[in-house]
């Protein structure tokens, strides 16, 4: 593998503790790959032994596994010895081997995004119902009827949130329910007098409680679960634990800068012994804090400090044109060092590996200096920022066919303001898709759910010409899906295997269908009845397509007397065409059989359902992250997706909006995103979630206990510096062009632009 030369450096690694940090599009997946690939042709594995890489997703799996296989070929050498998984996988084989060590069954059930979802809503409705006049008593008392209704729907939201981070970050501070009561309630052995306790904690592990005995109930683990059991596993047993050490003898760990405390109590057992542990992750791309149990400071702050560690960075970086490059860097280094909080100099962006172009003869280079746009651009309020970025990124994408193009937004709610403004500009542009919507659930997600979801529909209720109709209209969508991606031309297409080919979108097939006998469309019998009536003229091509359809059609119903989730996989091999879909399907499939062994008695039209729920954005499926679900960006399409979900990804040009004081705040006393006014400003899912981290560490550690006012100074010091980091994302998505755009007046009241782009 050609390497770059702090690439070949840490390529070169040969064992012991390692912290790389890599800059945005400096190749830490090609250098990760590239040092599996040599640590196993170096001859340094024994018998039995392992490369080990963790990663944050599931794709990432599939293509750092591919990377490792290709560098391995190109020196002539098997293409095994090494694993390549995400964290939950690695959980669930080490509890999978010795579930008596873990403390669970054989055969224990594993809870995913359509079997859990009902869980925590459940534990949050049961303490709501339970405890009903205490959680009303948080509320105004005398609000007209509708806003009281609208409040009281607000709170209920609000009151699931809190059970969710408390029960999330509880289990990775490895406290049960009983635990974290104990704690609460001043009974844990040896700590300090008992300092007051948020409400909203106490919400929260109430919550936990009723989540944990619903889980039991049903004999299932969540993902936390899974890794905990894990460590028990490990810790249970040492000579367990130093075997599968011995199998993995190096430890390569990518997106280190989210990890939690659980993954780092699992990497660090396994490595106990032989120490060889290579983290790699970039501090100043940390967004998920907010939402997960992950605190940037472990990878940061702490790692370095262990004996050892030897740091290295990847700051090269082929990605951007060199004026969005000096962005970045002159943002990092504002934040470090003239941020006007304090503090927030100190936990938001570091400026230690600042980005740097790569050299004149790399083969990635960095587009052209001198055709490089950055504009900042202010608008009235926030229907003229709408329309008018809306209008800017369709004529780019009409005058650049060949170049990538993304709008970037802070919130759902803001995107879905510009898809609205995008729709009104394709309506002039039948002949092309200009755009994709992908805030919620990425569009492959959706048309891979559509698709399973008609067909398990139909297979419900074979007889009807409706279901059938809709079964088409699915797979018409499809095929114009896979014609806009390229499919047949672009990388992971299964060529051996036959593909079902593109639909017409002829209304006039959905009329033949309606007016067909199904029974004689899709079971006919030599010299039969017709299908169709008689007197109705259909054309050859209509034929085709209706046969083609009824074949399938047919297929499917004969195969379901499968169980759902193979129904679901014999669909998927019949129709799709992409690699990435078939994987989808696969992850689609499984969730199926997982929802089934919590709901034994639900039927093919109710899973049905919940696949509809997943393509109509209504529920979130695996979709943290566009990488995540195998997106690449499509040239002549914009892209309209949150900054979150972009990380990872890179366009030509980018729209960054409402980058302003409400989306990105800077002043510790001002307003925050998240604050109730009906609870005097206060956020109280951030809040529980602070104060638990802050009470198990003075239990624990003896650290002194914030009081309320600077509990709630640190959850804003914590989102100010977060955001940060989300504007450097969105900045290092730019490859040639950068459009930051913002609103004087939005959500009712005067605004300006975020205080780091005024400084810039």
């Amino acid at each position: 593998m050609e390497l770059r030369q702090q690439q070949a450096a840490i390529a070169a690694y040969r064992g012991g503790l390692m912290l790389v940090s890599a800059a945005p599009g400096s190749g830490k997946t090609h250098t990760l790959a590239a040092l599996a690939a040599r640590l196993i042709c170096a001859g340094r594995l024994p018998p039995e032994s392992e490369v080990l890489v963790v990663t944050f997703t599931r794709s990432a799996v599939d293509t750092i596994q591919a990377r490792i296989r290709r560098a391995l070929q190109a020196e002539h050498a098997p293409a095994d010895r090494f694993r390549v998984m995400t964290l939950h996988s690695l959980a669930n084989q080490i509890v999978r081997e010795r579930p008596d060590l873990a403390g669970t069954v054989q055969d224990f059930r594993i809870d995913d995004e359509l079997s859990g979802r009902q869980t925590l809503p459940e534990a949050a409705r049961s303490f709501i119902e339970t405890e009903y006049d205490y959680w009303r008593s948080f509320l105004p008392p005398d609000l007209p009827a509708r806003q009281a209704a609208e409040v009281e729907a607000q709170w209920r939201e609000t009151t699931q949130r809190i059970g969710g981070e408390v029960t999330r970050l509880a289990k990775n501070l490895r406290l049960t329910p009983n635990d974290l009561r104990r704690l609460i309630d001043g009974q844990t052995a040896g700590a300090p007098a008992q300092p007051p306790i948020s409400p909203f904690l106490r919400i929260g592990a109430a919550i936990y409680e009723r989540y944990e005995r619903i889980l039991s109930a049903g004999g299932r683990l969540d993902f936390d679960d899974l890794i905990w059991r894990a460590i028990i596993a490990l810790n249970n047993d040492d000579a367990f634990r130093r075997r599968l050490g011995q199998r993995w003898l190096y430890i390569l760990e990518d997106e280190a800068q989210d990890s939690t405390p659980l993954q780092e109590e699992i990497l660090g057992a396994l490595s106990r012994e032989h120490g060889n542990w290579v983290r790699v992750g970039d501090p100043n791309q940390a967004i998920m804090t907010t939402f997960t149990a992950s605190d940037v400071r472990f990878f940061r702050d702490e790692f370095p400090r262990r004996p050892g560690v030897r740091k290295a960075s990847l700051s090269a970086s082929g990605r951007s044109a060199q004026p969005i490059i000096d962005l970045a860097n002159r943002l990092a280094d504002w934040a470090a060092q003239q941020h006007p909080e304090p503090d927030v100099r100190r936990m938001g962006l570091s400026n230690d590996v600042r980005i740097e172009p790569v050299g004149p003869d790399d083969p990635q280079a960095n587009p052209p200096a001198d055709e490089c746009v950055i504009h900042v651009q202010p608008f009235n309020d926030g229907e003229a920022e709408t329309a008018r970025v809306a209008e800017s990124a369709a004529r780019y994408v009409l005058e650049h066919s060949t170049r990538t193009c993304a709008v970037l937004v802070p919130t759902n709610a803001f995107g879905r303001l510009i898809v609205g403004a995008l729709q009104s500009i394709q309506e002039r542009h039948q002949e092309r898709a200009l755009f994709e919507d992908q805030l919620r659930n990425p569009a492959g997600v959706r048309n891979v759910a559509r698709v399973l979801a008609q067909a398990l529909r139909f297979c419900s209720q074979p007889l009807n010409t409706a279901a059938l109709v809709a079964l088409r209209q699915a797979l018409v969508d499809l095929a114009a899906w896979d014609r806009r991606a390229g499919i047949g031309e672009s990388r992971g297409v299964a060529e051996a295997r036959p593909a079902y080919g593109p639909l017409t979108n002829d209304a006039r097939v959905n009329v033949l269908l309606r007016s067909a006998r199904l029974e004689r469309l899709l079971f006919p019998e030599p010299a039969g009845q017709p299908a169709l009536p008689e007197r109705v003229e259909v054309s050859r091509q209509e034929q085709i397509e209706i046969d083609r359809l009824a074949a399938l059609a047919a297929k499917w119903v004969r195969a379901s007397v499968l169980p759902p989730d193979q129904l679901a996989l014999t669909v998927a091999h019949d129709v799709f065409r992409r690699n990435e879909d078939l994987a989808l399907a696969h992850e689609l499939a499984v969730s199926l059989r997982r929802y089934l062994d919590v709901n034994p008695q639900a039927q093919l039209g109710e899973l049905a359902e919940q696949l509809d729920d997943i393509a109509g954005n209504r529920q979130k499926y695996m979709s943290d992250s566009l990488v995540e679900a195998g997106f690449e960006p499509a040239p002549g399409v914009i892209t309209v997706t949150t900054m979150h979900k972009a990380k990872g990804l890179e366009w030509d040009r980018v729209y960054l909006t409402s980058v302003d004081q409400i989306e990105f705040p800077h002043d510790v006393n001002g307003a925050f995103r998240g604050e109730q006014w009906y609870l005097e400003g206060r956020d109280p899912a951030t809040e529980a979630r602070m104060q638990l981290r802050a009470l198990h560490d003075w239990a624990i550690r003896g650290t002194p206990m914030p009081d309320e006012r600077e509990l709630i100074r640190q959850a804003r010091l914590d989102y100010i510096a977060e955001r940060l980091r989300l504007l450097y994302v969105g900045i290092t998505r730019a490859r040639r062009d950068l459009i930051i755009s913002y609103s004087r007046q939005r959500l009712g009241r005067a605004n300006a632009p975020a205080l780091a782009i005024q400084a810039l």
